[in-house]
């Protein structure tokens, strides 16, 4: 009989972990893949967009679609998961 090999559960992440994370993102241009609640309250995803800024204050950050330059803008406290680790506040 075979054995079922367990999903790989990833460490969650602190709210605060995440804005030094996608602040880093922004200087190094790197992709991030989030998970997030919309206005709407719809859940959203984007997958490998890029962190084109970010606002301390307001506590948003601005994603940038490479392929379409299309921009959305995020509430950090809205994500529920970045790079497939969950988000905590």
């Amino acid at each position: 009989m075979k054995s079922k090999k367990k999903p790989e559960i990833k460490n969650a992440l602190a709210l605060k972990d995440v804005q030094v994370f996608l602040d880093e993102c922004i200087r190094t241009h790197e992709p991030v893949w989030i998970v997030a609640l919309s206005k709407d309250g719809e859940i959203c995803r984007y997958d490998g967009w890029q962190v084109s800024s970010s606002h301390w204050r307001g506590g948003t950050h601005t994603l940038l679609n490479v392929d379409s330059r299309q921009h959305r803008k995020i509430r950090d406290v809205l994500i529920f998961s970045i790079n497939n680790h969950p988000v905590y506040i």
